[in-house]
């Protein structure tokens, strides 16, 4: 009787067509994961410019609610440009308390962006918010703010307007060279004028 050897395996065309459908699905499977691991920082960068925005605006707006707290004749607050004054009566006969925008000084343009930056003046380039108390020592509250805006709409409400930039740019985002930005707007009754 003759014995029929059968040989059992793969073919070198089989294995390297395998080998190529496996590379091809690996890539797809890792273009995936990095597209969607960007997603998710992007989402985390608006999210934390959002947050920055409205903590900003809620600080503020409790600190004007406060203005004129028994101060009798003195001024309630006083807006001078993108610098806010509120006084009121707390710890001291009056208290102060002054936002105001301070140059970011860790802030450093590189790339494309610096190269397209150099000589437009403070186009995007952000700043830090400022808090100050009394005569204690300015502290930063926010950074990365391109403007703040506070305007008497009439003696009894002001109108807070902020503007935040993420700190980092985008490169799927087109618009002020990458950088997202959030402005956030709140109208303030100032309760004890």
């Amino acid at each position: 009787m003759k014995i029929i050897k059968t040989h059992s395996g793969f073919t070198l065309i089989e294995m390297l067509v395998s080998m190529l459908l496996t590379g091809i699905m690996v890539t797809s499977v890792f273009e995936f994961y990095v597209s969607m691991h960007n997603q998710t920082m992007v989402q985390d960068e608006i999210s934390e410019l959002q947050q920055n925005s409205r903590a900003c605006i809620i600080d503020i707006t409790k600190t004007l609610r406060m203005a004129g707290f028994k101060i009798g004749t003195h001024a309630p607050y006083l807006i001078n440009g993108d610098s806010l004054y509120v006084f009121y009566n707390d710890t001291q006969l009056v208290d102060t308390i002054l936002y105001y925008l301070s140059p970011h000084p860790d802030y450093d343009l590189q790339g494309e962006y610096a190269d397209e930056m150099q000589g437009s003046e403070g186009a995007g380039k952000p700043n830090q918010l400022m808090k100050k108390v009394n005569s204690n020592r300015a502290t930063v509250f926010s950074d990365y703010v391109l403007d703040i805006n506070f305007t008497q709409v009439n003696p009894s409400t002001i109108e807070v307007s902020i503007t935040t930039q993420a700190s980092k740019p985008d490169e799927d985002y087109s618009e002020n060279h990458g950088f997202r930005t959030y402005q956030a707007d709140e109208h303030v009754f100032l309760r004890n004028i």
